[in-house]
């Protein structure tokens, strides 16, 4: 095997080659595209203290749409009027993304959408015993006939309905099953499953979106929370099933543990299962990090694919390895998402840091003594400093050591 021609690598990634291989791929149904429905604007804004104005989620739609996604989720109008208006100037947008929101089984809320104009009613109903026993006291007919009825409501009013099952992951296989095929046999023609309390694992969710495809030939979706940290797994899982759209949040923002992170499973399915999203990445990247501003919410500068410090180097020997070829140390490069590298003068540098810094900045040095000193300066420094050098700083230093 040519381990360096194959669909692991490309000019900006090159990633392992065993998830490509036949053994690896047995059993499994992925689509040839997978498309994304955001929930940003409603499940992400379900989170603690998040509070997204009119304004905001107009901005936010609006790089959506530029960023390829098919699907937007703008929110859930009858928590309040703001809301309400908020989706209906997204709809009046004109976006290529389809809108779409969220309502409850009745006729209310199937009213107010269709008043709105979104294109899809998100149809939530419970299905999990839990659910049902504790929460809403509905027995399984009941929920059956509910979504029967308002699904009829939302054809008849022109939008587009979708079995949006509350709980999937803790429900009784053979009631699914009997709501899912009286649903479809009935003409809905997309169904999403959800793992709310985010507690399956990739084997669970594999096995009960591949019970779900074998049911029905119908567009399914996968909608995963995070509270073990498996919701790109999960996401990821239900693909590998045969589910073609997932439905997940940027930054992975959301209610207790979050959701399973947009830009994650996007750059996941590109890079790692070469499947394609239709995605354009430096886009999804300048939505991504419009979404942290707009929330308020702090973020790990090491967060998986849109962290501030992904592609920021201090160690010596890695950026020694990443002026060679960013391959040796790095699974993708900056550039896909419109970035580049960002080196750090701390503790730990090297000489290649240091030549690396001199370049950016146009500082001259030929004497290689030159740049031995230089490492050792700026390692003093940033341990008095506990932390890296600026440039400004970087460059104070340099003059004094040229000078002499």
């Amino acid at each position: 095997m040519d381990l360096e021609r194959g669909p692991w690598k490309k000019d900006y990634y090159w990633v392992s080659h065993y998830q490509f291989l036949t053994e690896t791929q047995t059993g499994l149904r992925l689509p040839e595209k997978v498309t994304f429905h955001d929930s940003t604007l409603r499940d992400g804004e379900q989170a603690p203290g998040v509070v997204f104005s009119p304004q905001d989620k107009i901005e936010i739609a609006k790089l959506l749409d530029a960023a390829g996604i098919q699907y937007i989720e703008a929110g859930f109008p009858m928590v309040s009027k703001a809301d309400r208006e908020a989706i209906e100037k997204i709809v009046e947008l004109g976006l290529k993304a389809r809108i779409t929101c969220l309502c409850r089984a009745r006729a209310e809320d199937i009213e107010m959408a269709a008043a709105i104009g979104v294109w899809g009613a998100i149809l939530e109903v419970p299905v999990s015993q839990v659910r049902l026993k504790y929460q809403f006291g509905w027995e399984e007919d009941e929920v059956i006939e509910k979504f029967m009825a308002a699904a009829g409501m939302a054809r008849e009013k022109g939008l587009v309905p979708y079995l949006f099952m509350i709980d999937s992951t803790r429900a009784d296989l053979n009631f699914l099953e009997k709501l899912i095929t009286k649903a479809v046999k009935e003409g809905v023609e997309r169904v999403s499953i959800v793992d709310t309390a985010g507690c399956t694992t990739p084997r669970g969710m594999f096995y009960l979106a591949g019970k779900v495809r074998e049911w029905v030939d119908v567009d399914l979706e996968v909608h995963c929370h995070n509270d073990f940290g498996l919701g790109v797994a999960n996401s990821l899982a239900a693909v590998e099933a045969g589910v073609g759209t997932v439905a997940a949040t940027l930054n992975g923002l959301g209610q207790r543990a979050g959701n399973a992170a947009l830009e994650e499973v996007a750059w996941s399915l590109e890079a790692l299962y070469g499947i394609p999203t239709g995605i354009d990445f430096p886009k999804l990247y300048e939505v991504a990090i419009k979404v942290q501003e707009l929330s308020g919410w702090s973020f790990p500068p090491n967060k998986a694919v849109v962290g501030r410090n992904i592609f920021t180097w201090e160690a010596g020997l890695p950026v020694a390895a990443l002026r060679r070829n960013p391959h040796t140390v790095e699974p993708f490069q900056p550039e896909i998402f419109g970035r580049k590298h960002e080196i750090e003068l701390g503790k730990k540098c090297g000489k290649a840091n240091i030549e690396w810094k001199l370049e950016e900045l146009g500082l001259e040095v030929t004497d290689n003594a030159v740049i031995e000193e230089l490492v050792e300066r700026v390692k003093e420094e940033a341990i008095k400093l506990k932390r890296a050098l600026t440039d400004e700083e970087f460059s104070r230093l340099y003059r004094e050591v040229v000078k002499g």
